[in-house]
């Protein structure tokens, strides 16, 4: 399907002096061109929406242009009215990108979602993409046919076959806390059929959020601790013979309910045997768990704390991902990490 506009009404947020985040309490609406619309279900039978979009940048860690991915998913209700012509200026909150006034074919999912594109000439609206839309999405309103499976669907190419999680994150991050290398190391079978991935995350850094004026005294403990500034947090995926039992484990790094400002949260640290978490979501399929780095000193869940924010959306297999896909175990990219910084 093409690729459509996006508006969500949401606060303004800011970043404060020592890297708070916060909402301002002034909404405004927020416009993201080339996204693309899939539908999904939860485990509790709501419908889904999934919207993403992309952008191409040179990263310097990894040499070479990228895509970073984004995503918002939120659960619709009710069936919405058919798309409207009206008069509309794009980006009306960012003067340099202001478009318009012009018509535009819009979609109105709820009091904070629209999904739109701009007008056609020669080209009636019944048979523009938004219009397909609003059929697929009152479909499967009004006659449920997609699985409440909770697997987060998209279109990837290449697939992949090995067990690999996707990874989500805020994408407001802007203080450099993003994620650099992600290395699944498959530990030995057992004897019926089940076994543990060790998944260890490589971040670029972990600025204090909460504590933000701690950061530099932070950053210099770090150094003498582990010769270097980058984050490595780990956690397992445990692989049952039925896949309805598979889990993670989050030993000292589980989030619980805590969101992106939180910078001293290790859930699930004491006392042994750290407990294990169903997996709540998968993308594409079971190969893929997914998992959300939901705090600032990159505590993770299952589940998502900060779902009103747009996500970096971490597929690692992905040749143009801005991540490296590694197989490393924790204890060999520690000594690489220590090798490189000595």
């Amino acid at each position: 399907m093409e690729a459509v506009w996006f508006t969500v009404k949401e606060q303004r947020w800011k970043i404060g002096l020592f890297g708070k985040f916060s909402w301002t309490g002034n909404e405004e609406l927020w416009d993201s061109d080339n996204c693309t619309i899939s539908i999904a279900r939860t485990l509790k039978d709501q419908c889904l929406i999934v919207v993403r979009s992309n952008q191409t940048k040179y990263s310097h860690y990894m040499q070479k242009d990228v895509v970073l991915r984004y995503m918002l998913g939120f659960e619709i209700y009710k069936v919405p009215h058919e798309p409207q012509t009206e008069t509309y200026t794009a980006r009306n909150n960012i003067p340099e990108k202001r478009t318009g006034p012009k018509e535009r074919w819009v979609l109105q999912l709820d009091d904070k979602h629209w999904i739109w594109e701009w007008a056609q000439k020669d080209k009636d609206i019944t048979n523009s993409t938004i219009y397909q839309l609003y059929h697929e999405i009152v479909h499967e309103l009004v006659h449920p046919s997609i699985n409440p499976d909770n697997i987060i669907k998209a279109q990837v190419e290449p697939q992949s076959v090995e067990l690999i999680p996707i990874i989500y994150q805020p994408s407001i991050d802007a203080l450099k806390n993003f994620v650099r290398e992600v290395h699944c190391a498959k530990e030995p079978q057992n004897p019926d059929g089940s076994y543990t991935i060790e998944v260890s995350v490589l971040f670029e850094n972990e600025r204090l959020r909460q504590h933000g004026i701690l950061n530099s005294i932070y950053e210099c403990i770090r150094r003498l601790i582990y010769g270097r500034t980058m984050d490595l947090e780990t956690f397992k995926i445990n692989i049952a013979k039925n896949p309805q039992n598979n889990t993670f484990v989050f030993e000292g790094i589980y989030s619980g309910n805590n969101e992106i400002n939180a910078d001293s949260i290790h859930g699930d640290k004491a006392p042994p045997p750290p407990p294990k978490h169903p997996i709540k979501y998968y993308f594409m399929n079971q190969n893929h768990p997914v998992v959300f780095v939901n705090t600032s000193n990159h505590a993770m869940a299952e589940h998502d704390t900060n779902n009103r924010l747009w996500k970096w959306e971490y597929i690692p297999w992905l040749s143009d991902a801005p991540i490296k896909l590694g197989s490393m175990t924790r204890k060999e990219l520690e000594a690489s990490l220590k090798k490189s910084n000595s």
